[in-house]
């Protein structure tokens, strides 16, 4: 019993997804629950979306394209026993890094915090390329086949989950591809998309990624559309 107290209470305190007091704490929840005013905003609330329909009425729409996934979802306060046996690598990995939010960003602290899993072999291609490209991201903790990650790592490589569209369109071709053109804000020449989740059963949610192109209405198409 003492062993997973242990992992447990590691977890929580010593990371970046740690509680700042323990669950079984008999602290207030006032002093739980407070936010240093210097607190950075997770990555996740960067790369949400910041826009709505209005907004990309200036643009035509290219592109579209959507894939929808299952994962395991966890509270951090289910991480033992649910997954005792990884706690001891998703300590280290987690070791001071920032939270990166669950769902648009969002960062609801301490134990309500959430942990997605996946099998790797289950992630898009374009996604587990990325992952051997960038050994040092400290988003995405691999396992072998098991990947695990808050939902809001999801939106700094949004059109990496999102495959192109079979349409024969010149300029669809590899458009998810480049995370250059990646934008969470309209513009000209730029990707955008949005994530949507429902929970599909308890501890299970289904998540969508749609990614689209946009191009500025009335503008003169460049050479290679052309071709």
């Amino acid at each position: 019993m003492r062993l997973s107290t242990v992992l447990s209470t590691a977890l929580l305190a010593a990371t970046s997804y740690a509680a700042e007091e323990s669950a079984s704490s008999s602290s207030s929840s006032a002093g739980a629950e407070s936010t240093p005013f210097d607190e950075p905003t997770p990555a996740g609330a960067l790369w949400t979306a910041k826009w709505g329909t209005v907004d990309l009425q200036p643009y035509s729409q290219n592109c579209l394209s959507r894939n929808t996934y299952t994962a395991k979802i966890y509270k951090l306060s289910e991480l033992y026993p649910d997954l005792k046996d990884f706690a001891p690598d998703l300590k280290i990995f987690y070791n001071k890094q920032l939270y990166a939010g669950s769902w648009n960003g969002i960062d609801a602290h301490g134990t309500k915090r959430e942990l997605m899993r996946m099998e790797l072999s289950s992630m898009p291609y374009k996604v587990r390329e990325w992952l051997k490209r960038t050994p040092k991201q400290k988003h995405f903790s691999v396992h072998d086949d098991n990947v695990f990650f808050a939902p809001g790592a999801i939106y700094p490589i949004l059109p990496l989950w999102v495959e192109e569209p079979d349409d024969g369109k010149l300029e669809c071709e590899d458009v998810f591809d480049d995370l250059e053109i990646y934008s969470n804000e309209p513009a000209d020449g730029k990707v955008v998309g949005k994530v949507t989740h429902s929970e599909k059963s308890k501890g299970e949610v289904d998540f969508t990624v749609e990614a689209l192109l946009l191009k500025k209405k009335g503008k003169a198409p460049t050479r290679k559309e052309e071709l």
